[in-house]
């Protein structure tokens, strides 16, 4: 049996379609890792502001996906199925209802998606494992302030003045 459906060239011109979108979306996942790494040399040099700057592009970003996907997911629902199959269908069930060039077009596509996802989450871990250590410093200093005590000049039992003073709290003058 030939790879494209007989009588159903409307598969081949979905193809060509979810083809380009998938193309976008390669392009955008691309967008995102660098993205991704940008935010990660902000976020150990400190710098707030490239850090802003990168959020705002990646919500803009994060809208442009979204709209991809929903393109996608409509392309992929106009593709008309082959006998007996179900109505789920994914890029590796269209792989195989469309001609041998655009099968490999979209293998092609699958797998650099598939290989930039991976690359983003790695990087994406990266990113959480530096905020969250972040935020870990700082709870520890901020422990630390709270354990530096504030002269206590009142007494204690027999009349005694409180001589255990546990301060963290360097002098640098001396």
């Amino acid at each position: 049996m030939p790879k494209e459906l007989s009588g159903n060239s409307s598969n081949s011109e979905l193809a060509m379609q979810l083809i380009g979108v998938l193309n976008k979306e390669a392009s955008l996942f691309e967008t995102f890792l660098e993205l991704l790494e940008k935010q990660q040399k902000a976020l150990v040099k400190n710098d707030m502001d490239a850090l802003n700057s990168v959020t705002e592009t990646q919500r803009e970003k994060i809208i442009e996906a979204n709209i991809l996907t929903k393109k996608r997911e409509n392309l992929i629902a106009q593709f008309t199925p082959g006998e007996g199959a179900d109505e789920d269908f994914s890029i590796s069930r269209i792989i195989k209802l469309v001609s041998d060039g655009q099968a490999g077009v979209l293998e092609r596509l699958r797998s650099i998606i598939l290989d930039l996802n991976e690359k983003m989450m790695r990087v994406r871990t990266q990113n959480e494992m530096l905020i969250n250590r972040s935020r870990e410093n700082i709870m520890k200093t901020m422990e630390l302030f709270s354990r530096i005590k504030a002269p206590d000049n009142g007494y204690r039992e027999a009349g005694k003045r409180n001589s255990s003073q546990t301060s963290l709290a360097w002098d640098r003058r001396a």
